[in-house]
């Protein structure tokens, strides 16, 4: 009996530990955000393309993400448009990545980044 109990827990803590690498694994590649355009400019702000992607790089729970993030301009609401950002982590190392727009429409633009360049 005490066996049984005894595989049942390692087998229980087998699947908490594959479903959280793969919901982790998950979380960080869903790359793509959704924002609504600023009438007046036609774009997104840099500064809500940042903090979507800094979410982006954010594990929930573990805060390995980056210190910040800033974007070289605002995302204009055309398909294709790009900007260049930079993600900042604690030890000093910068990433930087490109973000695109891959959508537009009703208002709102889907844009999506790459990895972080090592």
């Amino acid at each position: 009996m005490r066996y049984l109990r005894v595989v049942g827990l390692v087998l229980t803590a087998v699947t908490v530990l594959a479903g959280s690498l793969v919901a982790g694994n998950l979380w960080l590649r869903d790359r793509d955000a959704t924002s609504k355009v600023d009438g007046r400019t036609d774009a997104v702000p840099r500064g809500e393309v940042a903090r979507s992607i800094s979410d982006h790089l954010s594990l929930p729970l573990i805060p390995r993400g980056p210190r910040s993030v800033e974007c070289a301009r605002d995302l204009r609401a055309v398909k294709g448009a790009w900007t260049r950002c930079t993600a900042r982590y604690l030890r000093g190392t910068d990433r930087e990545m490109t973000v695109r727009v891959v959508r537009v429409g009703g208002g709102e633009i889907t844009y999506v980044h790459d990895a972080p360049h090592r």
